[in-house]
Order: structure tokens, then C-alpha cells, then sequence
């Protein structure tokens, strides 16, 4: 017992300093435009092409809180206009990066994950920690979506099922299980203002490099969008369990991925100074075409997760929503 105490209590102080180093970050560069591509194969959302807009109004059962900061907008067209399923999901898959978990107070936790916007968007796990409530949060939007359709409105059916695929898709990406590798996180243990400058620098310099993949549609990272398969529907428990298992598998990577990136990027991303590398014009790939290679085969299979997790989520919905 007394062996047992001993663990516990250096496992929560590194807990502690690990999750209070993770920037409150989006996870992945344009879920909207990524999920595009997602989208193409997903052709029994083609059915729905004829959505009316309709105005929110499920405030008796959308009660957990949003951010002040936060403002419902309609950008794909006015109430009454009409407009499609997967505009809908393509348009909002972004929303929950819209101010709408800015500046809350959720939970007491929260500061170990860089705030209320990082509590709702992260999980992480150490041992027997859990902090965050991203798969919970895409359970959320998933129910209100179900009662949504029950109702018959179809827009917030789709509005709200692109809120609950952000989460899953935040909880592909590996930063998002853990900031830094283990053997860095004992190594700066009591530097922890470098260490959040390093992770943060790690962790955007790898969105970057993603968004900039699909931005300039790199057809094998297209490709990898298109094909990825679904899981099996039938092992699946819920949406909460869709997104913990995402989580669970994401952060596997994580490790490898830091060493390239001090390969690829050289010094500055591992200097306690914030630094990205598309604001440095002193900065290229130049020489470097092998590296950048294997950083792409190595995102790649994360970026796998966030199809392959995407389309399980919508073909869940499609069962257990009735669509």
C-alpha cells in the first residue's frame, strides 16, 4: 500500500505539470475544409439537398452554457433560404472554434487544460486522470441533434451533428492527448514556462504543415480523406466512447512526431520562444525533401484517424438518429 502512495502522488504532480503546459488550441488546420473531402464518399448525404434554414430555438433543452463572446450566425444563407446536408456540416465543423467555449467557468480542472475552450475540446489521460470534456461534448451536440430530428427540423439536425464531429475530430489529433513526450515533460519539470512554449511550438507547427497539405490539396493526403474506412458500427458504444477511443490512440504518435519535427524545423521549435515556421522568412524546406517525406507519412496516419473517426461518427448518426 504505502509502495502504492508513493506512486500516486509523483504520477499527479507530473499530471499536473503536464496538463498545465497544453495550449487551449484548435485541433487540425479547417475541419470544414478537410471534412469536405471526407464528405464525397459519404453519398447517402446527398439525399438531403433541400434544407430549409431555420432559426435556433432549443434553449429548453440546449442548456449547458456558452461563451459571452459567443453569436449564432447563419453564413450559408438566410432563415427560410434553402440549403444542403453536407454545406451544412462543411460550413459549422468549425463553429465550436468560434468563441463558443471561450471564457467559461466548467470546472475547477480547467486550468490544467489552458482553460474552458481546452476543457471542452481535450482528454487526456495519466494513470487514473481524466481531464477534459471533448467526448462528452460531442455526445452533447450528438443528443441534441437526435432531438433535433424528432422535431423534424433537419437544419439543426445537420448544425449540430457538425458541432459533434469537431470533437471527434479534436480528439484525433495526437497534441491533444499529450503535449510533449514523457522523457521531455521529466526533463523540464521545473521549467514549465519553457515547456508550454515548446509544446505550444511543437503542436502549432504541425497544424500548420497539415493545413497547409490540404490547403494546397496534396493529393495523398486527399486521397487518405477519401478512402479511409469507417470502424466497425457494431463496437461502437456510444459517441462518448467514439471519442475517448480517439483520444486513447491518438497521443501514440506523438513521440515520433517531435523527433522529425526537431529534424524538419530545426533549433527554433524547440527553443522556449514562440516560433512558426510560415512567419519566418528565413525558413525552408530546402534540402530537407526526405524529412518532409517522412513527416508526412508520419501525420498521415493521424490524419487517417480523423477520417476514419469522421465517418464513423456520421454513419453512427445515420443508424441511431434515423437519417
Amino acid at each position: 500500500m504505502r509502495k502504492i502512495k508513493k506512486l500516486i502522488v509523483p504520477m499527479f504532480i507530473v499530471g499536473i505539470l503536464l496538463f498545465s503546459c497544453i495550449p487551449s488550441a484548435s485541433a487540425w488546420s479547417s475541419h470544414g475544409l478537410a471534412l469536405s473531402y471526407v464528405l464525397q464518399n459519404e453519398n447517402w448525404l446527398d439525399e438531403y439537398d433541400n434544407i430549409t434554414i431555420t432559426e435556433y430555438s432549443y434553449e429548453d433543452v440546449d442548456t449547458e452554457p456558452y461563451s459571452p463572446d459567443f453569436v449564432i450566425r447563419y453564413l450559408e444563407g438566410s432563415i427560410g433560404e434553402k440549403t444542403t446536408a453536407k454545406k451544412i456540416l462543411t460550413t459549422y465543423a468549425d463553429e465550436p472554434d468560434w468563441n463558443m467555449d471561450t471564457n467559461l467557468e466548467l470546472s475547477k480542472l480547467q486550468i490544467l487544460t489552458g482553460g474552458s475552450q481546452g476543457y471542452r475540446h481535450q482528454y487526456y489521460g495519466l494513470g487514473f486522470l481524466r481531464i477534459g470534456a471533448g467526448p462528452k461534448r460531442a455526445q452533447y451536440w450528438f443528443d441534441l441533434a437526435k432531438i433535433a430530428n424528432e422535431r423534424g427540423d433537419l437544419y439543426w439536425t445537420f448544425r449540430f451533428l457538425a458541432r459533434g464531429i469537431h470533437h471527434i475530430e479534436d480528439l484525433t489529433c495526437p497534441y491533444h492527448g499529450v503535449p510533449a513526450p514523457i522523457g521531455i515533460i521529466f526533463s523540464k519539470i521545473i521549467k514549465i514556462g519553457e515547456l508550454t512554449t515548446i509544446a505550444s511550438n511543437h503542436h502549432y507547427n504541425m497544424e500548420e504543415f497539415q493545413g497547409q497539405q490540404i490547403n494546397h490539396t496534396n493529393p495523398e493526403w486527399l486521397s487518405v480523406l477519401n478512402e479511409a474506412e469507417p470502424l466497425d458500427l457494431n463496437k461502437v458504444r456510444s459517441v462518448t466512447w467514439l471519442g475517448q477511443y480517439a483520444a486513447s490512440i491518438s497521443k501514440n504518435n506523438v513521440r515520433s512526431l517531435w523527433t522529425i519535427e526537431n529534424e524538419l524545423f530545426g533549433e527554433k521549435i524547440s527553443n522556449p520562444e514562440e516560433w512558426l515556421y510560415t512567419e519566418d522568412p528565413t525558413f525552408s524546406f530546402e534540402g530537407k525533401e526526405d524529412v518532409v517525406e517522412r513527416y508526412n507519412e508520419e501525420i498521415l496516419k493521424s490524419f487517417t484517424n480523423f477520417a476514419t473517426f469522421s465517418r464513423t461518427f456520421l454513419q453512427y448518426a445515420r443508424i441511431n438518429i434515423g437519417l
